[in-house]
């Protein structure tokens, strides 16, 4: 019997019953119960401007199974046009990201003329730890900044306070 990381994250419920753990009307129970606890009203996009490959698809992997829609950019020139043309509801941003670094991202979302653009909520995740870091991104227009590495409870909790309808 091997134990699919994925599928135990992706789908909880379904790990625990294809293991036996959970059966019958239970299972179903807990399937209900989760259906409803996860989806949003509507489904918020969320965009993921991240260059590490593995970061992103965890990232990923966790706001969809709670019922977000995900789509992920690996540099910040493809972040900037992929927020430009979709409009998500919340932008996640590393900020050392190659092509366009994210305070760059940040500043020209933020001085656009666009005002759909100007207004998406953005959380900068990144490893830029200091003070300093900290005050330019709140400066530059971020909404929160989360340092990494971090508890993905931490970061759910902002997108609740900045997404509270999720």
């Amino acid at each position: 019997m091997t134990c699919s990381l994925e599928k135990l994250i992706c789908d909880p419920i379904a790990h625990f019953v294809e293991r036996g753990l959970v059966m019958g009307t239970e299972a179903l129970n807990l399937k209900k119960k989760a259906s409803v606890e996860k989806i949003p009203a509507k489904k918020k996009r969320i965009l993921i401007i991240e260059d590490e490959y593995s970061a992103s698809k965890f990232l990923s992997m966790r706001l969809k199974n709670l019922g977000f829609m995900v789509s992920a950019a690996f540099d910040g020139m493809t972040g900037l046009k992929e927020a430009t043309e979709t409009i998500p509801d919340l932008i996640i941003l590393d900020l050392m990201i190659p092509k366009l670094p994210g305070e760059e991202v940040c500043k020209a979302l933020r001085e656009s003329f666009d005002e759909k653009l100007v207004q998406i909520p953005i959380i900068m995740l990144t490893g830029k730890d200091s003070v300093v870091d900290k005050i330019l991104g709140k400066v530059i227009g971020a909404d929160a900044y989360l340092t990494k590495p971090y508890e993905f409870s931490d970061l759910f909790e902002v997108i609740k306070k900045i997404l509270p309808d999720s």
